[in-house]
């Protein structure tokens, strides 16, 4: 008997190699998490979402928490992308550049994080996800913090400067821009705001043109 179109694609589908199948995972429950949030993510709506039965997905996941903290790697690999958006030498002018990246990001709707971020912040704590999310937010954080560092040694960034509450400062003003599109107000808090308080963040630690060694 000749197989249908949807009975060839899941066989096709059950034949990829098991780290392309668990990336295919990934992707479809990231997408779940945007469109219905971290407890409407069901094992049943993600075997779906992939083509393979319920039971297939413990073949590369224990559980359903192992598939949700794979999509929270994934989905902070994409906001690290935006850390790394910059290749500026000029470590001042790196933190700028990033600023800016996210903001024209955020406005282009192919962000593909805000979404799914803000449903793991406001998942319920019997999601046992915090901890985790919080570990990855801090990471964060100390990828700016770091580029504060930097900063610091090429003389661009003023010594007295705390790292860490750049880092935050900086990490502030990115969820603010967050907040704003997830709550339709970008007319109030628009890219130029945004960037007159990144120019404010970045001018607070900058060492003045006329004392730098370089």
């Amino acid at each position: 008997m000749k197989k249908t179109e949807d009975e060839a694609a899941v066989q096709h589908k059950r034949r990829l190699p098991s780290d392309e199948r668990r990336a295919q995972i990934v992707d479809v429950a990231l997408s779940l998490v945007a469109k219905y949030g971290v407890r409407g993510t069901t094992l049943s709506r993600i075997a779906a979402g992939v083509g393979v039965t319920h039971p297939a997905l413990y073949a590369h996941f224990s559980n359903r928490q192992e598939i949700l903290l794979a999509v929270l790697d994934a989905l902070f690999e994409r906001i690290r992308d935006v850390h790394r958006s910059s290749a500026q030498e000029n470590a001042l002018e790196r933190l700028r550049d990033i600023g800016i990246y996210h903001t024209k990001l955020l406005a282009s709707a192919e962000d593909g994080f805000v979404f799914p971020l803000f449903e793991f912040i406001a998942a319920s704590p019997e999601e046992g996800l915090r901890e985790a999310l919080g570990l990855r937010q801090r990471a964060l954080a100390q990828d700016l913090a770091n580029i504060v560092r930097e900063g610091q040694k090429q003389g661009t960034i003023c010594a007295e400067a705390d790292p860490e509450q750049v880092g935050w400062l900086l990490t502030c003003r990115a969820w603010t821009e967050d907040v704003a599109v997830l709550m339709g107000v970008t007319d109030d808090w628009n890219e130029a705001r945004s960037n007159q308080l990144l120019d404010l963040i970045i001018g607070s630690i900058a060492v003045p043109q006329t004392t730098r060694s370089d």
